[in-house]
């Protein structure tokens, strides 16, 4: 069976939100959750920052209410309104500075090359996001048999959120999802295989075995009326 393949398009703003509309408060709180997983993960985990600068990644914040104006919103500290907001730290001064990606170069004077790095990596986020909406939009999800028994498994064998995922009916990537179709399927295989029934072999003796020898080669002969 041909894969599908897993197209990295980016969704426009008016689509992100038109299906974003689509999901239940539920899906909407794991995605979001998700999202701060991750952007926090990015800095926590790969210390993209180093050496070359000053300054330390504190916290990340997602803006919940950033396409409803009328909710409590967060801002850079130009004033800039922000979707994500970098919390970062001077670890000489301890002046902390609140930012969106963008204006990392400016106020807080990362290098160049680190904030390409950090954008790539960002980016690469986000298309991830696009492809749980797009998926969603087509009515990806897993069959109720496989839903089940993925939730009744051991969270650390697959990748974070994975059952969060599974539980309210989001779509998993493309790659996460033949992953459990192939452990399912080996699980059916396994519980087909224990409910056949065990055959005993008899235990032949040799003279039982000479006998049936015997019996197979004078069957030969007759067919050929030796």
């Amino acid at each position: 069976m041909k894969k599908e393949q897993s197209k990295k398009t980016v969704l426009s703003k008016e689509e992100r939100q038109r299906i974003w509309q689509l999901l239940t408060p539920a899906q909407q709180a794991v995605l979001n959750e998700h999202v701060r997983y991750r952007q926090t993960s990015l800095f926590t985990n790969s210390n993209l920052l180093g050496e070359s600068t000053d300054w330390e990644f504190v916290a990340y914040q997602l803006n919940e209410n950033y396409d409803n104006v009328q909710g409590k919103q967060l801002f850079c500290d130009c004033g800039r309104r922000l979707k994500h907001q970098y919390m970062l730290q001077n670890q000489t001064s301890g002046k902390m500075l609140k930012l969106g990606i963008s204006h990392f170069a400016d106020h807080a004077q990362i290098p160049e090359p680190i904030m390409r790095q950090l954008q790539t990596q960002i980016h690469q986020l986000n298309f991830g996001l696009d492809e749980t909406l797009r998926r969603y939009r087509r009515g990806v999800k897993l069959n109720p048999a496989v839903k089940a028994w993925l939730l009744a498994q051991d969270t650390h064998n697959y990748a974070p959120f994975t059952q969060e995922y599974v539980a309210v009916d989001l779509p998993l990537t493309v790659e996460d999802t033949y992953a459990i179709r192939n452990a399912f399927a080996r699980f059916e295989r396994q519980q087909l295989k224990a409910q056949q029934p065990v055959v005993k072999r008899t235990r032949r003796t040799k003279k039982v075995k000479q006998a049936e020898n015997q019996a197979k080669v004078d069957l030969y002969l007759k067919a050929f009326d030796w």
